[in-house]
């Protein structure tokens, strides 16, 4: 079985410079640890600009990882032509000028000559899709960019929206809006490796510094349901961390089980979850500093994970809540099924 490196990097505005005060030395910097596999989480951009999104591409250009993932966030607003066609006034756009908006954006990122593809950045629109690893490693990944409403930002879908499950498996008052659901692990044949979202799901990494828990109800859901062996996601930078869960034996049962979203919010996922089943991951800043990364080895000669048992959550927020990439991004090693 290959043991590939994942590096998590979910960078937003990024700047030139590192500032900050919660590392002594801001580990995001180049150059950042080689990896088999670049994941970025979203928020390539503050508005949705081309030279915002070619500022993001420089800095993934000068990461060393044969194979970059890469979807949208929710301040990504011109690859959303759902909120850019909702805009028109703002904006000051015809129809026609700004389907081109969204059109030069996607060019951008997914053209067969655009940038992204000649930088070897591969973009994700939502749903699933096979990828292939130079180690010899084949996986399976779910994306999805889309977000709770949080402000007038792109990707977006309101709180009593269902964009993750299917009308079997979601809450019983939810509007169910999902156009590609999330698969269960139980019983396909080909379980998803990675989720990957922009947004955290409920009760994981998911906290304001209000308090206020950000996560969606609906992914959380899902998550119990496909049961992958990563998470990764960003949105809510001060959520930034990982954890190790460890899921109850009834998760699929639970996840079958009538449930609104008030029941769920109030705590009714915890039972899909084991009893001592939410492990903090711990990061030494002094190794964190010295690698450019926080690091987690999960593979057999490490900690070891449990397909289908137990699920790793990264928060890959770089930026802190003042928007300045003062996070170490994530250096995860991992096992991953062979190509057959």
């Amino acid at each position: 079985m290959p043991e590939p490196a994942l590096l998590y990097a979910s960078p937003q505005a990024l700047k030139a410079r590192n500032t900050g005060d919660k590392w002594p030395q801001p580990p995001f910097k180049s150059p950042l640890p080689p990896a088999d596999l670049l994941i970025f989480a979203g928020d390539m951009t503050t508005t949705g600009k081309p030279d915002q999104y070619h500022r993001c591409l420089d800095m993934l250009r000068e990461i060393h990882a044969p194979v970059k993932l890469a979807i949208a966030g929710n301040h990504d607003l011109t690859l959303d032509s759902e909120y850019m066609s909702a805009h028109l006034g703002k904006y000051r756009l015809s129809p026609e000028a700004a389907r081109l908006r969204v059109q030069e954006a996607r060019d951008l990122w997914t053209a067969p000559g655009g940038r992204a593809r000649r930088e070897g950045v591969t973009f994700l629109d939502e749903g699933l899709h096979t990828v292939d690893l130079p180690n010899g490693a084949r996986i399976t990944v779910y994306a999805s960019p889309y977000t709770p409403e949080y402000g007038d930002t792109g990707f977006a879908y309101r709180a009593d929206e269902d964009r993750f499950n299917t009308t079997s498996t979601g809450l019983s008052d939810a509007r169910n809006i999902a156009e590609h659901p999330v698969p269960s692990f139980t019983g396909t044949e080909t379980p998803v490796d990675i989720l990957l979202t922009h947004g955290p799901p409920l009760g994981h990494l998911s906290r304001t510094t209000s308090e206020l828990d950000a996560g969606c109800p609906h992914l959380l859901r899902a998550l119990m349901c496909c049961r992958p062996l990563l998470h990764c996601f960003g949105h809510i930078h001060e959520g930034w961390g990982a954890q190790i869960v460890k899921w109850d034996d009834r998760a699929d049962e639970v996840t079958a089980a009538p449930t609104t979203i008030g029941e769920w919010k109030g705590g009714a996922w915890r039972a899909g979850v084991a009893q001592d089943g939410l492990e903090s991951v711990s990061v030494d800043r002094e190794e964190a500093e010295e690698r450019h990364a926080a690091y987690l080895d999960v593979s057999r000669d490490g900690r070891g994970l449990h397909r289908g048992e137990e699920t790793v959550l990264v928060n890959a927020a770089i930026m802190d809540v003042w928007y300045k990439p003062t996070n170490a991004p994530w250096l995860i090693d991992m096992e991953l099924p062979r190509a057959t």
